[in-house]
């Protein structure tokens, strides 16, 4: 018997860098953002989870790369895998922002991250990271 699940979609979550302490979390980019991650599904947690670690790892990296860092956002989703069991085949990160003036340096700054983020480094799944450039408002 092959059981095969519907096609789902989990998040966005977003993660917001200021340059405080830690990371504000909306479901949106034109949500109120809060100290605490949108109230969800236990996959959107670790969504969240995902965010926050990114957030952290681009912080440690330009840290790094003695570089000063722009504001910026990180978007979480995930894609429900379609046969069982239940699980996340895919969760896609979007670094949304110019994250230092030199495209270059944040470049590597993104590819050090990446290598350096335990929640994605634990995870039994791909995740792909890409960035783009913030929105113009």
């Amino acid at each position: 018997m092959n059981v095969r699940t519907k096609p789902k979609t989990f998040g966005p979550v977003f993660a917001f860098f200021d340059g405080s302490e830690t990371p504000r979390y909306a479901s949106d980019p034109a949500s109120e953002k809060s100290l605490h991650p949108p109230v969800g599904t236990p996959v959107d947690m670790l969504l969240a989870s995902l965010a926050y670690c990114i957030v952290k790892s681009v912080e440690w990296a330009a840290k790094d790369h003695k570089s000063y860092l722009h504001s910026f956002a990180v978007k979480v989703t995930g894609t429900k895998a379609l046969d069982l069991p239940g699980r996340v085949e895919k969760m896609e990160v979007t670094i949304i922002g110019d994250l230092v003036d030199d495209s270059a340096v944040a470049g590597q700054i993104v590819k050090l991250a990446k290598s350096i983020c335990t929640v994605s480094n634990t995870l039994n799944c791909a995740v792909l990271i890409s960035t783009e450039p913030a929105a113009d408002d």
